[in-house]
């Protein structure tokens, strides 16, 4: 069997990596405007806003379920309102890379049989570990590729939202 610890830490890692970059790709005077409709509706700051949120809120407290700690959720959590409270991009880029650098430690803790166990996330109880962390890094790609999307195509398109 594969080493799946092994192999997620290189993916997350490298994933971390190229979000951070893809973010570097667009210009500093467009970070915090929306892109042309062709390109989505939030700027490169929202999603690394929307990604941290994410990592903080789940993919975290989700793997440390398998660990044995519980998940407490906040039900009265509303991204969009806490977005519009206004948020520093570097403070945003070193929390999400703080979140993945303790979502990668976690892999070393976890046993082969982990992964595959279902039942563990009060949040999605029909999952295996392996599905979390996987989602984690889908969840990744999907706006590393939407950022590099606005720093790719941007000019070619025009006007913003």
């Amino acid at each position: 069997m594969e080493d799946l610890s092994a192999w997620f830490h290189a993916q997350l890692t490298s994933g971390a990596e190229a979000f951070t970059w893809a973010i570097g790709q667009i210009p500093e005077e467009r970070l915090l405007l929306a892109p042309p409709n062709e390109l989505g509706k939030w700027s490169a700051t929202r999603h690394v806003f929307h990604l941290l949120s994410n990592e903080r809120r789940l993919a975290l407290p989700n793997m440390r379920c398998w660990l044995g700690e519980l998940f407490e959720q906040d039900n009265n959590y509303q991204e969009e309102v806490e977005w519009a409270k206004g948020h520093d991009l570097a403070t945003l880029l070193t929390e999400f890379q703080r979140i993945r650098t303790e979502e990668i430690a976690l892999l070393k803790q976890y046993q082969e049989e982990d992964w595959e166990r279902f039942g563990v996330s009060p949040v999605w109880p029909d999952v295996s570990l392996r599905w979390v962390v996987t989602k984690t890094l889908q969840h990744t790609f999907e706006h590393t590729n939407n950022v590099l999307q606005m720093g790719l195509f941007w000019d070619f398109f025009g006007e913003t939202n």
